[in-house]
């Protein structure tokens, strides 16, 4: 049997948070929706969901801060390799869908009270934002994973 190593145990962590991260963005997409004539409800469920969203979200940079050592990367040379490069652009990704997710979470639904229809649709957009570059980012890191 194979041993688990700490760099494949990092990985493997870093995947579950991600996991977290976008498979509960899916999940609130899909559910917000439904709820939106329950507006205690749609709250609720928001800040159960920021309650593990939040800290997978801190668990994905700490890990991915190693998993860029156990790559072989180093932050000062991320310029001089195509694996680097791809780096600065899944961590650009990384950014944006915190950005995206946290102006929703802390700047946005605590001011909205009742839903209305432009907030709804601001909802959706910072939401579809977060998600697709969530899933982007996800997506180079399988690329420099392969490298």
């Amino acid at each position: 049997m194979l041993s688990v190593s700490e760099p494949a145990f990092v990985l493997w962590v870093h995947i579950v948070a991600a996991c977290i991260w976008i498979g509960g963005q899916v999940t609130v997409a899909t559910v917000i929706p439904l709820l939106r004539d329950h507006h205690d409800l749609t709250r609720r469920v928001g800040r159960r969901y920021q309650a593990i969203a939040w800290p997978a979200f801190v668990v994905l940079i700490v890990t991915g801060v190693v998993n860029v050592g156990n790559a072989g990367l180093h932050w000062s040379q991320l310029l001089d390799s195509s694996a680097g490069r791809t780096m600065i652009v899944k961590l650009g990704f990384v950014v944006l869908s915190g950005l995206a997710a946290g102006v929703h979470s802390f700047l946005q639904a605590p001011r909205r009270g009742h839903a209305t229809g432009d907030s709804a649709i601001g909802s959706a957009v910072l939401g579809s934002i977060s998600l697709i570059a969530a899933l982007l980012a996800a997506l180079y890191g399988v690329v420099i994973a392969g490298a």
